[in-house]
């Protein structure tokens, strides 16, 4: 959890070097596309000097010194004390103000250690592109006042992306090259997080962001020559866990832009339910936004059924309802659901079935450019940090380990989760990106939501997936009853024909108390009240 003191508010990024300083290495060459062309200074770049520090009181204030004396003003700090047990906060903090730096500054301080590489992860969503990250770790400073100047200079080629400058290791004063990186934010915002986080923590390796890197920007690296920082050896140093696998990424063909809004559908299923089926989508129709198409796939067994769904599609003009054939609906299933899928041209599908009821405000599009920006495999409605029960197998369930990304949105690598925690293909309001379903969807066998949903996740499952959600669930799933033979449990408090005979008195379910009800299990046993329509 961070808590954020603001000397001035400005815009956050960067990240810093989290090498050992007391080690000379030799560096692989790197491909260069133009490393010594140089360009006339038409404009002065927008840099943010990050410096991450834990328990450096004694060095500090000559770090942020050695910022604040730089020949050059397009710059902002952002300084992040990762849970220090000495006086590193207080003293950065009245250094900043008796320098009078407030507006220069932004200080965080997190509540407890999180390490390089995630304070890096959460501090760079929130740069510009093009703003260029100047690491700083809060036991070294900048050699002389015109770095700054030096690497506005090399970034004036627009084929540079990354540079690299020499340290000076203190105190042998031995000089390593290419120690020091810079970067565009922009770059460092294709890395995907499933290759930094895994097994509930963060890589602390920095060659886990630093290889990508290097990759993604195709060789536009520039090594320098001149010294950029002192590294201080005489202060312990990180310790870096060796990686056991390193991610390849292709070289990016032109600089990394901000992709257009992607959009997301709705595909919501239902058999015999239309009065569930009402109150799922009045809880859509309420509360959630961000999304282009919503289509239900529904059954009806015989003509009374088909008469409820007519109620509910006069209801709702706005969906699109297709109905599954009478004589054999098991065998139209499959087709109907790849072309719901796969003609639209929205790159997200929302699932839900019909006893879900939303029971908060979400934007879909927010949930898309988290998946966008992370690569997570699935962001998950149904889940919070206060569901610790599977109602399935009535039993407790862990939250797994979790990284907070922005206010109120986590992340988990679903490895790390037990029950339904552990359960990434879920058709439970469940939001994922199409092109990942597509081999699962066409080459599968499946005839309705149950075995499709049994399939995919026995022979699909990922290997590797991050997933998202809200700190509070957006949903609550309520089994009243039973549509198919699937052992799980429900309430059998009311049976279809029972719900149905409601429904043509002109009742519905009332979803008003289910407004952010408390639930510690993504299914729970609800009785509903029934109020006219």
């Amino acid at each position: 959890m961070w808590r954020i003191v603001v000397i001035f508010l400005v815009a956050l990024g960067g990240f810093w070097l989290g090498k050992e300083p007391n080690v000379v290495e030799k560096k692989e060459a790197v491909a260069q596309v133009f490393p010594e062309k140089e360009f006339p200074v038409a404009e002065h770049k927008s840099f943010v000097a990050v410096v991450y520090a834990y328990n450096q009181a004694l060095w500090c204030e000559r770090t942020l010194k050695s910022i604040f004396e730089q020949d050059y003003d397009n710059y902002r700090v952002i300084f992040v004390d990762d849970g220090s047990t000495d006086e590193t906060f207080e003293k950065a903090s009245q250094f900043i103000v008796d320098n009078n730096q407030e507006q220069k500054v932004i200080l965080l301080r997190n509540e407890t250690k999180l390490g390089q590489i995630a304070s890096l992860y959460r501090a760079i969503d929130s740069c510009l592109d093009r703003e260029i990250i100047i690491p700083i770790h809060g036991k070294d400073w900048v050699s002389s006042p015109i770095v700054f100047n030096r690497l506005n200079a090399a970034y004036q080629n627009p084929d540079v992306w990354m540079c690299h400058g020499r340290a000076i290791h203190y105190p042998s004063y031995e000089i390593e090259e290419g120690a020091q990186p810079s970067y565009y934010a922009a770059l460092f915002k294709q890395i995907h997080l499933k290759h930094l986080y895994s097994k509930g923590k963060f890589a602390t390796n920095s060659q886990a962001y630093l290889k990508p890197l290097q990759d993604l920007s195709g060789g536009r690296i520039l090594q320098l020559k001149e010294p950029v920082a002192f590294a201080n050896g005489s202060s312990p140093s990180i310790l870096q866990e060796p990686l056991t696998d390193v991610v390849s990424y292709k070289p990016l063909t032109a600089f990394p832009t901000t992709r257009a809004q992607a959009a997301a559908d709705i595909l919501i299923f239902s058999f015999d339910r239309p009065i569930q089926l009402y109150a799922c989508l009045e809880s859509v129709q309420r509360y959630m936004t961000g999304f282009e198409n919503c289509t239900v796939l529904y059954r009806a067994s015989d003509a009374k059924y088909d008469a409820g769904y007519e109620k509910v599609k006069n209801a709702f003009p706005q969906v699109s309802f297709v109905a599954q054939s009478k004589k054999d609906p098991k065998h139209d299933f499959k087709p109907n659901v790849q072309k719901i899928l796969f003609d639209s041209k929205s790159e997200y599908i929302l699932f839900g079935v019909d006893d879900i009821i939303v029971k908060d405000f979400v934007d879909l599009s927010l949930c898309m450019q988290q998946m966008e920006k992370t690569g997570a495999y699935g962001f998950y409605l149904r889940m919070g940090r206060h569901i610790n029960h599977c109602y399935q197998f009535d039993q407790p369930q862990a939250v797994p380990p979790s990284q907070l990304l922005s206010v109120g949105i986590y992340a988990w690598d679903i490895e790390t989760g037990e029950l339904d925690w552990g359960f990434p293909n879920s058709l439970d309001m469940t939001l994922f990106k199409k092109s990942s379903l597509k081999k699962a969807f066409l080459e599968s066998k499946y005839k309705t939501p149950n075995s499709l949903e049994f399939v995919w996740a026995k022979e699909y499952a990922p290997k590797k997936a991050i997933g998202l959600y809200f700190e509070r669930s957006k949903l609550v799933n309520i089994p009243m009853n039973i549509v198919g033979k699937t052992g799980n449990p429900h309430m059998n408090y009311l049976n279809t024909e029972e719900l149905l005979a409601k429904f043509n008195q002109g009742l519905k379910i009332d979803i008003e108390p289910l407004y952010k009800v408390e639930n510690n299990s993504p299914h729970v046993d609800y009785i509903p009240e029934f109020v006219m329509r």
